[in-house]
């Protein structure tokens, strides 16, 4: 029984040794790499925004944003609260925080605000991965999907943020 669920494991591990692929990114802002899977494809970004993707279909969004200043923590999650209403309209009933925790990405405490945007009955979640250190800069990854798809997205998120390096 050992055997057979070794033998399980090694071959799901190579099957998916394909969906594995991806493409590196290297910050011009901060020190900051990662690699994007290729499935996600490759948008233009506006201001701050230094990566932006998609999947094809156009269900999850994935970006970048980084910036070389540093903000304590309580005004990066006041701008990030005051930028997402401001992107519904300055619609504040709009936005609902739906959590607050913090994770652990590349060893670094990554504060996450997770917020929903109404969008005309189709809720749109945001996971906002932010982090901010003097000498490092500030950045945030920002993965997006309709509420319903939150745990997908989430994992596609997840994959994402297990590549990234900070201080590298």
């Amino acid at each position: 029984m050992r055997t057979s669920l070794i033998i399980g494991a090694a071959v799901a591990l190579l099957a998916a040794g394909p969906a594995l692929a991806c493409a590196d990114i290297s910050s011009k802002t901060v020190k900051l790499t990662g690699c994007v899977p290729e499935e996600w494809v490759a948008g233009t970004g506006t201001g701050a925004q230094e990566f932006v993707y998609a999947t094809a279909d156009q269900n999850y969004g994935l970006m970048v944003i980084t910036e070389a200043e540093t903000f304590p923590g309580s005004q990066f999650h006041d701008a990030i609260i005051a930028n997402a209403i401001h992107g519904v309209g300055d619609k504040k009933d709009d936005i609902s925080v739906v959590s607050e925790r913090i994770e652990n990405i590349d060893g670094k405490p990554f504060n996450v605000l997770e917020y929903e945007a109404a969008n005309a009955g189709n809720p749109i979640l945001f996971q906002n991965f932010y982090y901010s250190q003097p000498g490092f800069g500030s950045v945030q990854i920002l993965s997006y999907s309709l509420t319903k798809d939150a745990t997908v997205a989430a994992y596609k998120a997840g994959v994402f943020a297990s590549t990234v390096k900070l201080g590298q």
